[in-house]
């Protein structure tokens, strides 16, 4: 029987978010959730430079005692299932590589989600990582840093958003995914590769879409314009 859930939900943790996981829970409940896991950003190495803005103490890390504790605590008077979880920024950086898998072997975590928010240190969020390029050959670059990426990278259970970097392409683009197909493909196996063998080594409550189809999906769907993504 399929389950309500959203497995990707951020609160104040997070350097991008405001909200209070409390009013996270409570909202999700009102929308009809059975269930949520909270995936805060855990961007290790996330560089300054990269944020077009000014954020207290180190952006994208939190303090994970307080994290467990804040979750454990909520879980009890849940009006649904709050799962714990996070969202692990991967760069190919040996430091960052081995903090993300040292992150993910604490068995406090019930979900882990593998990202990829940075090209060559910068953020495709902002508009000033668009200017004198062309959008075709940054999504390209993304998409291969992110197969260079979850090459070395297995302990995740989902890859996120793969098409972040496309959200914010500018908007007279015209994203084709065909464009993208031998990537993508190369991307689609070595996910599910990667993500197989990780749920056989551990026991896991909480299991996404196939990832397969998902990319699937992105590779045989009709062209968008990227104002509809």
């Amino acid at each position: 029987m399929a389950v309500k859930m959203d497995t990707h939900i951020h609160t104040s943790f997070s350097t991008d978010s405001e909200t209070d996981m409390q009013e996270q829970i409570l909202t999700s409940y009102k929308k009809g959730l059975e269930g949520i896991c909270i995936t805060d950003h855990m961007d290790y190495n996330f560089p300054e430079s990269a944020l077009e803005h000014p954020v207290d103490g180190i952006p994208f890390c939190f303090d994970l005692d307080d994290y467990f504790k804040r979750i454990h605590t909520l879980q009890k008077t849940a009006p649904l299932s709050v799962y714990t979880g996070v969202e692990c920024g991967m760069q190919l950086i040996t430091d960052v590589v081995d903090k993300n898998k040292a992150l993910c072997q604490d068995k406090e975590f019930d979900y882990i989600i593998g990202s990829l928010h940075l090209v060559d240190g910068k953020d495709p969020y902002y508009p000033s990582f668009w200017k004198n390029q062309e959008p075709a050959e940054c999504i390209q670059t993304y998409f291969e840093k992110i197969y260079d990426n979850i090459t070395t990278f297995h302990e995740m259970d989902s890859l996120g958003h793969l098409d972040y970097i496309v959200r914010y392409a500018p908007t007279d683009y015209k994203y084709q995914p065909e464009q993208f197909r031998e990537i993508l493909e190369k991307m689609q196996q070595e996910e599910v590769d990667g993500i197989l063998d990780n749920i056989e080594e551990k026991e896991n409550d909480v299991v996404e879409e196939n990832p397969e189809e998902l990319l699937k999906e992105d590779i045989d769907s009709e062209d968008v314009d990227n104002t509809e993504l």
